[in-house]
């Protein structure tokens, strides 16, 4: 079974920034925070089961006649949410203690990202893939790993492919809105050259799907596999704390993968094949107007 290790670095200040990880909403907070983590276990992991019948209930048994679902897909995870200081709601969550770890540091607010890689770089040989989740992004594709892995099969271990964040609303003009467009190309020119190798094609369940270089590789997290992971620790930059894409926030998210990887998402036309939900809308009903 693949295992997975998580790490989501998570802040909760009393700021209002735009920045949704320095909102002042504790109680938005929380309940965004328990659904990317029960999300990851219900979408990802082994604990699914298919009902057969109900039945007498059996003291000690249940009433239920169950097998277990989803076995060609379930991996097993590790979640570990990575604080610093007091500034968190880590310890007010009320899911079960087992569906994560939390990782108190010391580490700056904006350096907190930068950690969670060496985090990751503590853990490396014990998991078939490693991933930095922003704490407020919900992936709910049971495939997501499966597309991974059939990208790489592809397009080779030089390669990632990353998700598009959405947003959506059910009283905007737009239900659902990618929101991470484009930029211009000398915004990231000095690390990646997105005319390299600018497009890859390949077919998946009879659909011809397209992938671009996309000059603003923001997703607010990276999924790498062992070998991937291995490679980046390898890097001189790796552990530099490299801060000079947009900021430090976007900087652990991003710049050490196109530093190291040729990166790549779905083209417009087939955004769904990769996606994960932003759950702190900051366009629809908020910044983008449609009159």
């Amino acid at each position: 079974m693949r295992r997975i290790l998580f790490v989501i670095p998570h802040y909760y200040g009393s700021g209002n920034g735009f920045y949704g990880s320095t909102g002042a909403e504790a109680s938005r907070r929380i309940l965004a925070l328990e659904r990317v983590i029960t999300g990851l276990h219900q979408c990802l992991g082994s604990r699914q089961a298919f009902l057969l019948s109900l039945r007498q209930y059996v003291p000690g048994k249940g009433n239920g006649e169950l097998i277990q679902a989803n076995t060609t897909l379930a991996s097993t995870l590790d979640v570990m949410v990575c604080t610093t200081g007091e500034a968190h709601v880590a310890n007010r969550l009320s899911i079960p203690d087992a569906l994560y770890q939390h990782r108190p540091t010391g580490a700056e607010p904006m350096r907190l990202g930068f950690v969670c890689h060496e985090v990751l770089r503590e853990h490396l040989g014990k998991y078939d893939w490693y991933c930095y989740l922003e704490d407020d992004l919900l992936i709910t594709d049971p495939l997501f790993f499966q597309k991974l892995e059939w990208f790489l099969s592809a397009h080779g271990e030089e390669t990632t492919l990353s998700p598009h964040r959405f947003e959506r609303s059910v009283t905007e003009p737009l239900l659902k809105l990618y929101h991470d467009g484009s930029v211009r190309p000398d915004f990231t020119s000095a690390w990646q050259d997105v005319t390299d190798r600018q497009f890859v094609e390949s077919e998946m369940l009879g659909l011809k799907l397209r992938f671009e270089r996309w000059p603003n590789p923001h997703s607010g997290c990276f999924f790498l596999n062992a070998p991937q992971m291995k490679t980046w620790i390898a890097q001189s930059h790796f552990g530099d704390c490299d801060s000079s894409f947009a900021g430090p926030l976007e900087s652990a998210a991003s710049l050490g993968i196109i530093k190291t990887f040729r990166q790549y998402k779905p083209s417009p036309a087939s955004a769904g094949f990769l996606e994960l939900e932003h759950l702190h809308p900051r366009y629809l009903g908020e910044a983008l107007k449609f009159s």
